[in-house]
């Protein structure tokens, strides 16, 4: 199989989406199927080692879980999601539980993340002399760990309900220099330009994800082959991406540290610099973009079969064994359970959803479990998709499960009750 395997496997995940776009729906799970305790377990707590695709994980927890709720309270229990009704629509964070501590960052409106359980011990003093300290949470969203007011948050059961209203698409660039253009058509005037590895929020077509918009549009009718997707390029001024050359991904809103607040402001200053320029000097660029499309470190795009593929993919998986759980997370460094398997898929090129409802939904066809292989998804929930894992082979699976316990490998059946099992490779 060719080095464009990737690039086809893509396209087919796509249109799978979009045969299933009708049944879309945002997931609204029942608390009564996320709350209740008296979990019994199954407990094998001898080391093991598993041999899975010609690499060694040690497995020191196998675990069998018959109730969803232990393990879904863990993982979304701890969720919290800013909310804001009027301006500004952001929360300052703050290195203790008052308003004279310092700022260390901002939440913004839809900003998701995890409550940290106790107190910073780090913070000295009196930690409010207005006597209101059970106003004040500790959290931590994205990179940013402080307080911010209880009142501003949505959290538990109530929070997991929300977080699909709360998912941006984004078109990160994979090429050197991409023009961004006032219409969907090559030959339309460039506005400016964009370059490898930025992110840029994407303008919802139609009311449906991207990708089963893309899915759905086949040749454009501008007729140079090519789909196009709006893009939110500087401030609020909007244009026209060749889908071909971006990866789009789909992204939970988190707090920002004072510091990375001003390194986008800085970024903000050079688009619109840029935006400008292209402008006033009323330059014609190249009508041709960029093709010098970018790999994913140390990957290789090329492989003899699908089977190579899924081999690759695990293998990949692997390495992050031991990796923290991060409500919400960004990187494979420490993300939640559908953020491990989106940003697996994603590194090889493939794009799926952010969310365990969206991957249910919309990631490719439906299997049985006999039928799983290495690299497919498998599906748990009570009520709707909550936890989502990459199966391995022989009956094992590696997942972000809780974060307690973080990246690792379990039995397929961890939880018993798998509702589905997507693959995207054929």
């Amino acid at each position: 199989m060719s080095k464009n395997i990737i690039s086809k496997i893509s396209k087919a995940a796509g249109f799978a989406a979009f045969l299933s776009a009708a049944v879309m729906m945002p997931l609204k799970v029942q608390a009564t199927g996320l709350v209740g305790g008296g979990a019994s377990r199954e407990l094998n707590r001898t080391s093991t080692l598993y041999e899975s695709v010609g690499t060694s994980v040690r497995t020191t927890v196998t675990e069998q879980i018959t109730n969803p709720a232990d393990v879904i309270e863990e993982e979304y229990l701890s969720l919290a999601i800013a909310l804001f009704k009027t301006d500004p629509k952001y929360c300052n964070v703050r290195s203790g539980p008052g308003t004279e501590y310092s700022v260390v960052g901002r939440m913004y409106d839809g900003s998701v993340g995890t409550l940290i359980e106790g107190e910073d011990e780090t913070v000295k003093g009196d930690a409010d002399p207005d006597g209101d300290n059970s106003k004040w949470i500790w959290i931590q969203s994205g990179d940013t760990k402080g307080y911010v007011l209880q009142n501003f948050l949505v959290t538990g059961v109530a929070a997991y309900n929300r977080l699909d209203e709360h998912t941006d698409y984004c078109a990160e660039v994979l090429v050197g220099q991409l023009n961004v253009r006032e219409s969907a058509s090559l030959s339309s005037k460039a506005l400016t330009y964009v370059k490898r590895g930025e992110k840029y929020k994407i303008v919802i077509e139609d009311g449906v994800d991207p990708r089963v918009y893309l899915a759905s549009k086949g040749e454009n009718s501008s007729g140079d082959d090519l789909t196009w997707i709006k893009i939110l390029y500087s401030g609020n001024k909007v244009g026209y991406v060749c889908s071909d050359y971006v990866n789009i991904t789909e992204e939970y809103t988190t707090a920002k540290t004072i510091e990375e607040i001003r390194a986008e402001e800085e970024a903000e200053r050079e688009r619109k610099e840029r935006a400008s320029q292209s402008s006033s000097n009323n330059t014609s660029q190249s009508s041709k973009e960029n093709l010098t499309v970018s790999k994913p470190a140390n990957l290789s795009t090329d492989y003899a079969s699908v089977s190579d593929l899924r081999k690759a993919m695990v293998d990949y998986a692997l390495q992050f064994v031991g990796n923290p759980y991060v409500l919400g997370g960004q990187s494979l460094s420490g993300t939640d359970c559908s953020g491990f398997t989106c940003y697996v898929y994603r590194d090889f090129g493939i794009s799926i959803a952010r969310t365990p409802s969206g991957q249910y939904s919309s990631a490719g066809r439906s299997i049985s479990l006999e039928e799983a292989q290495p690299g497919d998804i498998i599906c748990y929930g009570g009520g709707g998709c909550s936890h989502v894992a990459m199966y391995i082979g022989n009956g094992q699976i590696v997942h972000e499960s809780n974060p307690r316990r973080g990246l690792e490998t379990n039995s397929v059946y961890f939880m018993k009750n798998i509702i589905g099992v997507k693959s995207v490779f054929d």
